[in-house]
């Protein structure tokens, strides 16, 4: 059995989050960027840039733990250096974490100590918490299991005084472990219990998978694999994703839910997913070199152990180092090498005094009587041999009570569930006598509310008859109005186009007045249909729009080009739009923008959506409007356009005012910040007729 290190992994992870102001995601390019601008700092903003950096290591796609700390701890020597305080705070609760997550345990429990001095100097309460939090953790990761139990109730108490609930989670998630590592599986299921009711509650997905994955291992530890193969069945339909701790916890304890039962090749599927999701966690190598053990491949089980053990064997972190050093006494055994058998049963030995813990005290003393046996030394044998049959006896006792109490458990269930259908058919008994006088009551409280319905509705109905009668006069007045605008459009625009005609014929041969003449009539025929129209297709005013530019083209001999696009779905055969609304805009363009330029025009008209609204850009690149107004205010032609501002109040009407930008008109710059043309920018909010290609 090992201990819950993933889940310690990942408490860590979440001593982290109080820290990070949010994830991102950095590339290598951005790191080492970062890493020059940091290094040419100074002061507060050095402190800064490191604990970025520190964060970015933490959160980059390539999870980098070692340059995390590594920036972490520059971070709080910075900091140190010029008395930041606030810095050294953070940059020392933040150093802990990540010296903890790598299994560095008395560096992280001497920052964490640091953190909880300075919070109680600044009188931070949180932070104090979480720095008891932490020493809790480093604690439990160092096996000193009672004084891990202590702290982190102190811990639960806190957060309860300042109301940080998904904190009390976490916590709670963590002593359940802690008591299944001391083999006091009875209080272990009853704060495992606790965990699941938390997070079920907060809907913490991950504590959820962990607290399931809990309960598992523990029914596991007493001997019930169907209901911890359950438990673990019920973790995975929560689908944890594969870079998270908990899908590595949930993996590896149903491999060694399997590994048991020998069921070699299922236990090997599930310790290799836990290890594609992190190749260097010490717990999943710790999986693998048990299951190579089993499997009696003692060479590339002793690597594994030997991996895991000089990794960890300098930092304080007891709970792998045993385990570590039991598997390696193991395999040194199972290949006939009592010498270093008996030599890492008491490291073991050593480190399992220290943990107060029978599972791996039990363990040490097996590994020491084999050795001896092997080397003949009965004495020492017998020994050894009792103290193991004493743990062996202990550790049945405190399953047996685990068994206990999860008979205990599903017999009070049974006793809810009875009572439960006991209360019911009293309910039902009940519910009767209830629904009769419910039922009068009620009738009598219906009457009295159709009663007051019934004069309610009468008056909303004298109220809503009145608001439709105003509603249909101020639509009247609306249309009156758009058809006095359209009245004076149609002349207006009439009178521009014969103006065109007549600047064509005296600049022009006859052939091309007749085809200009041609143009003009169909023009006029659809400006008078259309015109006696509220609304008509955008098809049909482009149309209208295409026959004139047609026309300016060939008065001007081709001195501009045009464009019509439509951005996204729209369909011009199925919109609607009031007619004559864009020419206005393009003769603008064309005669006091582009015509004055000395480049080639061009005009290009854009159509889009904008939530509900229909948008027109209108774009040329003339003189823009300060220069056409200054050329407007020399020439004989000083009259206003008069088409533009009723087409303006024409669009406001449409757009029954509910639209406060329905026009804009703004020059186009170019790079240099010159004036290189101009753009009109309409908002309409158009409609979908019910046939869109019969309009009335």
């Amino acid at each position: 059995m090992f201990p819950s290190s993933n889940l310690r992994i990942l408490i860590a992870s979440l001593l982290l989050l109080p820290c990070l102001s949010g994830w991102s995601q950095y590339s290598k390019e951005g790191l080492d960027r970062m890493k020059r601008e940091a290094n040419a700092l100074e002061g507060h903003k050095k402190v800064t840039a490191y604990t970025i950096l520190s964060k970015a290591y933490s959160n980059s796609e390539h999870y980098q733990a070692d340059s995390a700390l590594l920036y972490s701890e520059k971070a709080l020597k910075q900091a140190v250096r010029i008395s930041y305080d606030e810095g050294k705070t953070m940059a020392a609760y933040r150093t802990a974490n990540i010296a903890l997550q790598l299994s560095q345990v008395n560096k992280g429990l001497e920052l964490y100590r640091l953190t909880l001095d300075l919070a109680r100097e600044k009188k931070d309460q949180k932070l104090f918490a979480m720095a008891i939090y932490g020493i809790g953790n480093a604690l439990w990761y160092q096996g000193k299991f009672k004084s891990s139990i202590d702290t982190l109730n102190l811990a639960i108490s806190e957060f309860n005084r300042l109301g940080m609930f998904s904190e009390i989670d976490d916590v709670t998630m963590m002593l359940s472990s802690v008591y299944s590592d001391r083999g006091d599986y009875e209080s272990a299921f009853e704060v495992a219990q606790k965990a699941l009711r938390i997070s079920t509650r907060s809907g913490d997905r991950s504590n959820i998978v962990l607290s399931l994955v809990q309960l598992g291992y523990l029914y596991r530890n007493i001997g019930d694999h169907a209901t911890a193969m359950e438990y673990f069945k019920k973790g995975f339909k929560y689908n944890p994703a594969p870079f998270e701790w908990s899908y590595r916890h949930l993996c590896n304890r149903t491999g060694d839910l399997y590994l048991e039962k020998k069921q070699y090749d299922s236990a090997f599927y599930f310790y290799s997913q836990s290890i594609q999701s992190h190749a260097e966690s010490k717990t999943s190598l710790l999986r693998m070199a048990d299951y190579w053990l089993a499997r009696k491949q003692y060479t590339k089980a002793q690597a594994y152990f030997n991996k895991v053990y000089k990794g960890l064997k300098d930092g304080g972190e007891g709970n792998l180092v045993i385990f570590a050093l039991l598997g390696l006494g193991k395999t040194a055994l199972a290949k006939q090498d009592p010498q270093n058998g008996l030599r890492y049963g008491y490291e073991g030995l050593a480190y399992a005094r220290m943990r107060d813990s029978r599972l791996t005290l039990r363990d040490a003393y097996q590994v020491l009587y084999s050795a001896y046996e092997a080397l003949g030394n009965g004495d020492s044998a017998l020994y050894y041999y009792k103290r193991y049959m004493q743990e062996k006896e202990a550790v049945v006792t405190d399953q047996f009570k685990g068994r206990l109490y999860a008979a205990r458990q599903a017999s009070q269930i049974k006793m809810l569930e009875k009572e439960n259908s006991i209360s019911e058919q009293m309910l039902k008994n009940n519910r009767l006598l209830r629904n009769v006088l419910a039922g009068g009551i009620l009738a009598i409280v219906i009457l009295g509310m159709v009663v007051l319905w019934n004069f309610m509705l009468k008056r909303k109905n004298e109220k809503l008859k009145h608001e439709r009668i105003q509603t249909e006069l101020r639509r009247r007045a609306s249309e009156l109005e758009m058809q006095a605008l359209r009245a004076q459009m149609n002349p207006h625009f009439i009178f521009n186009a014969l103006s065109s005609v007549n600047h064509f014929i005296l600049k022009n041969d006859p052939d091309q007045a007749s085809d200009y003449l041609t143009r003009f009539s169909r023009l006029i025929r659809l400006v008078l249909i259309n015109s006696q129209k509220e609304v008509i297709l955008l098809e049909e005013e482009m149309e209208m729009l295409r026959l004139y530019l047609q026309m300016e083209q060939l008065r001007f001999r081709n001195a501009f080009e045009y464009s019509i696009n439509y951005g996204g779905n729209i369909d011009p055969g199925y919109l609607t739009v009031p007619p004559l609304l864009l020419q206005p805009f393009c003769e603008n363009a064309i005669w006091h923008g582009m015509m004055h330029g000395e480049a080639h025009g061009m005009l290009t008209i854009d159509f889009y959506f904008e939530k509900d609204l229909l948008v027109c850009t209108i774009s040329d690149n003339g003189i823009g409007r300060e220069k056409a107004a200054a050329l407007g205010s020399k020439s004989a032609e000083k009259i206003k356009s008069l088409g533009i501002q009723l087409t303006k109040e024409r669009l406001s009407l449409f757009n029954d005012g509910a639209v406060p930008d329905y026009y804009e008109m703004k020059d186009i710059n170019d790079n240099n910040g010159n004036v290189c043309g101009t753009k009109v920018i309409l908002r309409i909010k158009h409609s979908l007729p019910r046939n869109p290609r019969v309009q009335a």
